[in-house]
């Protein structure tokens, strides 16, 4: 572990005295083979074409369709696919054999899939995760690895940074099922650096929002805009005065690339915006971008999900570490994205 430490404080110092455009050159001449699990969903998408563009040589995308689509596959040959589960891969190891980095999205998301798919969810989540560090390992492989800001749950300070405690509701509330899912994954990733035996670098992701987003699985901007395009009532779970932050999804890929460069091995760091907005004043935005005829309707979250839900009143990151870190910061706001999602959704 103190090599590990001193060859990452001496090739931060090397990537220092580089501009950016130099950085992103060496990176690629020195991991230009990636996988990517959870290649077919959202961000994983994304960011599989922004390794293609910047001239990734080889990726390898794992993927079950459980939430990601096929239509989001990029027509490449350099594109390997491996549609299945990852608990269900025989000898994983084998398969990540010659690979550089390996970015690990692949998770059941969206409170709507969660809910459904329990089950299936913490298995990919713990389980699964956990053969993709053995695979690492074995092959001496480093990743980036997609946490989540619900494993905050419902803390009532302030500010969220890194290091805020989390207040998690009962087991009885089966939604914080993926929050605690998601603190095992990082306590394993975390004792494994400790121990010298893997390269982990941990990103909790906030709402995340632009292209290849779905509604199906409960995500709040892309269905608002598919009922306001339809002049559809919007539906809006509570009373919709709760807050979140939205960041534009190239700005996540944008720290995943940075923070990947620079080989922050064993560090944790929130991803995310930190402009709020209320849930209702979200429906009355999208409304007026869409010059929609949608009128808001309010449905209680114990009509939708039952009596097994809970629902935090806010959720918006302190997010000085990573600019600190990486010189980004986020570069849309929220009517910026919504313009955005409107004319994709428009095309889609």
């Amino acid at each position: 572990s103190q090599q590990l430490k001193y060859k990452k404080v001496s090739e931060k110092q090397f990537h220092g005295t580089r501009k950016m455009k130099t950085i992103s050159k060496i990176w690629y001449m020195s991991m230009n083979k990636v996988i990517v699990t959870g290649g077919a969903g959202f961000i994983g998408s994304n960011l599989v074409k922004r390794l293609l563009d910047d001239g990734a040589e080889k990726i390898l995308i794992i993927d079950d369709f459980s939430t990601g689509k096929k239509k989001n596959l990029h027509d490449s040959s350099k594109i390997h696919l491996i549609e299945s589960k990852l608990e269900d891969i025989n000898d994983l190891e084998s398969q990540f054999k010659g690979y550089d980095f390996c970015f690990h999205l692949a998770a059941g998301v969206g409170v709507q899939y969660i809910m459904d798919n329990l089950s299936d969810s913490l298995l990919t989540n713990i389980q699964g995760t956990h053969i993709v560090y053995e695979a690492c390992k074995e092959n001496r492989i480093p990743l980036l690895i997609t946490s989540t800001s619900e494993i905050y749950g419902t803390s009532e300070e302030k500010s969220w940074d890194e290091e805020t405690k989390s207040l998690i509701g009962p087991t009885t509330k089966l939604r914080w099922s993926y929050a605690v899912s998601k603190m095992i994954d990082e306590f394993l990733a975390l004792a494994e650096f400790d121990s010298g035996n893997l390269k982990p670098i941990i990103v909790r992701l906030f709402n995340t929002i632009g292209p290849n987003q779905v509604s199906e699985f409960g995500m709040v901007v892309p269905r608002f805009v598919e009922s306001a395009l339809k002049d559809e009532d919007i539906i809006i779970h509570g009373d919709g005065s709760q807050t979140r932050s939205f960041t534009w999804v190239g700005d996540v890929i944008d720290y995943f690339i940075k923070l990947s460069e620079m080989e922050t091995y064993g560090e944790v760091y929130n991803i995310g915006q930190t402009e709020e907005i209320s849930i209702k004043d979200l429906a009355n935005l999208v409304i007026e971008a869409t010059n929609s005829s949608s009128k808001i309707k309010f449905v209680s979250h114990k009509d939708v999900f039952g009596d097994k839900f809970e629902d935090p009143t806010r959720r918006t990151p302190n997010i000085d570490k990573i600019v600190k870190t990486t010189g980004i910061k986020p570069s849309y706001d929220i009517q910026r994205m919504i313009k955005e999602i409107v004319e994709f959704k428009r095309q889609d």
